[in-house]
């Protein structure tokens, strides 16, 4: 991984923003459904340290139960923390007092696996900073998400979200239940949360604390030639903070009617010299969403605690280790049928991961980077169950072999092991192993330095499903001068099956219209996409920015679910569309962000085809235009006030009617150090359905909500 030396200072390209100093089988469905560079003050060795792990505990503790702990632990690090420095959190350094200029002249790291001027970059990539996500006054990162222009998202019930880039929000064969988007990778530090087994994330049980989030980039479009199969329409990295920017202490607490219960406890210290650590625990309650038959059972119970700790050995060399531990309990309705109630359930999620990182820089401009993370997740209903252990080892090296050349070159190696369980044991095998084999290559030339670079690039994959994939891209950049930028890319992308579309089988459901034992994915190949893209970036003003893109996108051999209940690759078609992102500073205290959406899907089945799935379905559940407003307003130097304005198009195949909401929030600074904020939600109508909702089935409406947080560091 690249990192660069700025004022004689190492910044960090995945963990720091850096600003450049020049400017059953049925049931299967159903549940588918300033950047701030640290400083080397001195090359002695620091002395080794370690955090240990929380004990951990299988059931989730009571709440009184639960303050207790989170008190336990911040009095812990307090008492092992004698060098700890007074409070330092980053986000309260303000970038919001940067220029509109300097906040696009920010560096970032997704597109290109290296830190690269944001107004150059050949992509379309949108970055929420933490003064973004701060001030829109969310409680999570999908809701976060929402600001970003081509992001979907949709509240499912009271803890579930569907989260997609350019369409096709829904897990394997356009699902309805709409958990999943197949077609999204979602990163945290470059380690994927993709969970194989349906397709997509479970954002109930990824979510994490939004004040350690030193940024969100989300890149629109393919990401397969850096970050492989399954980024078909794009990534989604959460960047987390260093420890350096969070020292000191931290603690919230916020009571509301919707987000009913949120507790929070931070510490960070100093163990040595260039060494730096924080722990946490968080816990979150929140409530029911609206029924229509008054029997909705959706709410949400989950806390995770979890550490980091940098060590900046020397001028050359990095080490970054770290590790979370959640578990949650999510409430589930269960549609029901002629012959079966409704029920309802208690969804477990359980796990955690590590992560260690080690970087060394060669030279001015070279650098190498070695990643292993282990990822660790519990999933258990009534109708499946799932046990995954997955383990990832990454290199990856950056060079300047010559002086116009960029090169980025790396090697990685994943195995998962699941073992699952389905009535009637519907998936064989129920245990696996799969590894998949990587190797990446991608080389910035410049053609014309500082003025027009040429990037090619592709990612080779050998996978346990579909042998090889090779993903290729081609961009072009041009900047003609400073502040204006013009972009073109070409590229494919594919998506692997998942777990469940491959190893199905025909087992027990004898209302099912298939040969018994018979394996429904069998012969099903990767899905396809070629997606050309057009972009421009313009500082119309000092105080004006603009973003543009288009793309078309031809998908080839979707998956479709056949009246045989066999899932073949039957479907094409084409996607289309613009987004817009604009930022305006009207005064030194007011800025305005604007984004607009707009998007068309044309699809088709082969004419071999018999597919219960119909294009026409696919094409009406995604909306033809989203829209967001956003107002952040310095109304005193100790009063901030806040507004965001969502729009969003019907989706007709959900018989969801199109739908605006409006946020307010209200936050008070009596010092440096104490916060207190106090948000209304979804003001413009008491309940509305932003996924498919019947009376007698699952799914609940999104309620008007109302909540107080305070924030005290010390």
């Amino acid at each position: 991984m690249d990192r660069v030396r700025r004022d004689g200072n190492w910044a960090d390209p995945l963990f720091q923003i850096g600003r450049r100093s020049s400017s059953g089988a049925q049931a299967a469905f159903i549940e588918a459904g300033g950047p701030v560079s640290f400083v080397h003050r001195s090359a002695a060795v620091a002395r080794r340290f370690s955090v240990p792990l929380p004990v951990l505990c299988r059931c989730l503790p009571s709440w009184r139960v639960l303050s207790i702990q989170l008190a336990a632990i911040l009095s812990l690090a307090v008492t092992l923390a004698p060098r700890a420095a007074r409070a330092v959190d980053v986000a309260a350094l303000d970038i919001k007092r940067l220029s509109i200029e300097e906040l696009m002249d920010i560096d970032v790291y997704s597109a290109s696996r290296r830190l690269e001027r944001v107004q150059g970059v050949p992509s379309a990539i949108y970055v929420l900073t933490n003064e973004d996500i701060q001030r829109s006054h969310v409680t999570n990162i999908p809701d976060a998400l929402r600001l970003v222009p081509g992001v979907q998202v949709a509240r499912v019930d009271g803890n579930k979200w569907g989260v997609s880039i350019r369409g096709f929000v829904g897990g394997f064969a356009g699902s309805a239940a709409a958990r999943t988007s197949n077609k999204l990778l979602v990163l945290v530090d470059g380690r994927s949360i993709y969970d194989p087994l349906f397709g997509g994330t479970f954002w109930e049980s990824k979510d994490m604390l939004l004040a350690d989030i030193d940024r969100i980039e989300v890149v629109r479009g393919p990401g397969g030639a850096l970050w492989g199969a399954n980024a078909v329409n794009g990534v989604i990295n959460v960047i987390t903070r260093h420890a350096r920017d969070t020292q000191g202490g931290l603690t919230e607490v916020s009571v509301g009617t919707e987000e009913r219960a949120s507790t929070v406890a931070r510490y960070g210290w100093q163990p040595g010299d260039k060494q730096y650590a924080r722990v946490y625990a968080s816990s979150v309650q929140r409530d029911k969403g609206f029924s229509l038959s008054d029997n909705a059972y959706d709410a949400l119970r989950m806390v995770r605690t979890g550490f980091r700790s940098d060590w900046e050995k020397d001028a050359r060399d990095a080490l970054r280790v770290s590790g979370d531990w959640y578990a949650a309990d999510a409430g589930q309705r269960d549609a029901g049928t002629s012959v079966a109630p409704t029920t309802t359930q208690s969804v477990e999620h359980r796990g955690g991961n590590l992560l260690a990182q080690w970087e060394r820089k060669l030279s001015g401009t070279d650098s190498l980077t070695a990643k292993f993370y282990y990822d660790n997740l519990r999933y258990d209903s009534r109708s499946i169950g799932e046990k995954r252990d997955t383990y990832d080892l990454e290199a990856q090296h950056n060079f300047t072999p010559v002086e116009r050349n960029q090169v980025v070159w790396g090697l990685g190696y994943r195995n998962t092991r699941d073992h699952i369980r389905i009535a009637a044991n519907a998936v064989d095998p129920a245990q696996r192993a799969d590894v998949t084999e990587s190797a990446f290559l991608q080389d910035t030339i410049a053609l014309v330095p500082d003025r027009l670079n040429f990037t090619i690039g592709t990612k080779f994959e050998h996978n346990s499903y579909t042998n090889n994939e090779w993903q290729p891209s081609v961009r072009l950049a041009w900047t003609p001068i400073e502040s204006v930028s013009w972009w073109a890319a070409a590229s494919r992308a594919v998506r692997v099956p998942s777990r469940l579309e491959a190893d199905l089988v025909c087992r027990g459901f004898p209302a099912v219209a298939c040969a018994a034992d018979s394996r429904l994915g069998d012969g099903i190949v990767t899905e396809k996409a070629y997606t050309y893209e057009l972009g421009h970036r313009n500082l119309l003003t000092r105080d004006i920015w603009l973003d543009l893109a288009g793309f078309y996108t031809k998908y080839r051999e979707l998956v479709t679910l056949e009246q045989n209940t066999l899932f073949k690759n039957r479907m094409h078609g084409d996607t289309y569309g613009v987004e817009l992102a604009t930022r305006w500073q009207a005064t030194p205290s007011w800025r305005i962000d604007a984004a607009y959406t707009y998007m068309r899907m044309d699809f088709e089945v082969d004419a071999s085809s018999i597919a219960v799935t119909q294009p026409s379905a696919t094409e009406r559940s995604n909306p033809h235009y989203q829209f967001s407003l956003r107002s952040a307003l310095d109304i005193s130097k100790d009063v901030q006030f806040d507004a965001t304005l969502r729009g969003v198009d019907a989706l007709p195949a959900f018989n969801v009617p199109a739908y605006t909401a409006l946020d307010l929030g209200l936050g008070w600074h009596p010092n440096r150090d104490l916060e207190l904020s106090l948000v209304a939600q979804n003001l413009l109508d008491s309940h509305h359905p932003e996924q498919t909702v019947v009376p007698n089935g699952s799914g609940t409406e999104v309620e008007r909500g109302y909540y107080a947080k305070l924030r005290w560091r010390f």
